[in-house]
């Protein structure tokens, strides 16, 4: 969900629905409509709350939201564990970066090296020591935004990506649950759709009928993260077909054939 500003000056929220269907997740246009006033939080829930008792819908069948500033991840395939693994990748770059800093090195700042040979002399001690808190202050904030306790829950869920590595059960299963798992494991077949499935949503929904259980446990855990490939496209789709020629447009039914994914029969149309 996210919201941006056309050529009329209006404040338009576009919301993108994620859901299992079939053998894949989907994304579909669910809305795209101007904002009367303003765009806070609460007239953003107004509209949307609107909208889903126009069309009965239940906000029990909405697992979670995502906005522009919440738990989006940027990239059409990207999981929740490809970004946990990215986060934690660089709070040790950081930590590593300063203990060269320490150290007195600069390999790992290849600019401000190339800056100390320019001027044909080392970096004074007192810029150092400013390069060095800045990096201790990072490693707070990140430590702030993602603890290790968060890492360490999403560990206990490895078994979505990488069912195979499991030794002992984790904590984020219960017995029977363990049990279809190893089951799943030890099927060759399965095994051998998880390395060619193109990604891992698709293969969870696929075993929707075999293994419900796990699949709807998996998607559970992969549905709150969307990506925000979507309404990017969906935006940059927006401003193409409303444009300064066509102010007054109304565009979301173009926006709607813009992003569905189903080709249209024109021959039978």
């Amino acid at each position: 969900m996210d919201e941006s500003t056309d050529v009329a000056g209006l404040a338009i929220l576009m919301v993108i629905l994620l859901y299992p269907y079939f053998d894949s997740f989907h994304e579909d246009l669910l809305l795209c409509k101007p904002l009367s006033s303003t765009s806070t939080g609460t007239e953003i829930f107004k509209l949307l709350d609107g909208f889903f008792v126009e069309n009965s819908i239940l906000w029990d069948n909405c697992f979670d939201v995502c906005t522009d500033g919440a738990k989006v991840m940027t990239g059409k395939a990207v999981t929740v564990f490809d970004a946990t693994d990215k986060v934690e990748g660089f709070k040790k770059k950081l930590k590593y970066w300063v203990d060269y800093i320490k150290n007195g090195s600069l390999d790992c700042f290849p600019l401000a090296k190339g800056f100390g040979e320019e001027l044909e002399s080392d970096i004074p001690a007192d810029i150092l020591n400013e390069f060095e808190v800045h990096l201790l202050r990072l490693i707070d904030n990140f430590n702030s935004y993602f603890p290790k306790r968060l890492h360490e829950n999403f560990k206990e869920n490895v078994w979505v990506v990488e069912p195979n590595s499991l030794s002992k059960k984790p904590s984020s299963l219960a017995s029977q649950e363990y049990e279809c798992l190893l089951d799943l494991t030890s099927d060759t077949a399965i095994t051998s759709k998880f390395k060619t499935e193109k990604s891992i949503s698709d293969f969870w929904c696929t075993l929707k009928d075999e293994f419900k259980v796990l699949s709807d446990k998996a998607n559970l855990i992969l549905l709150p993260f969307a990506a925000t490939y979507s309404v990017e496209t969906g935006f940059f789709a927006y401003t193409a077909t409303k444009t300064k020629y066509r102010p007054l447009l109304n565009a979301e039914q173009d926006i709607q054939l813009q992003l569905s994914e189903i080709q249209p029969d024109i021959i039978s149309l």
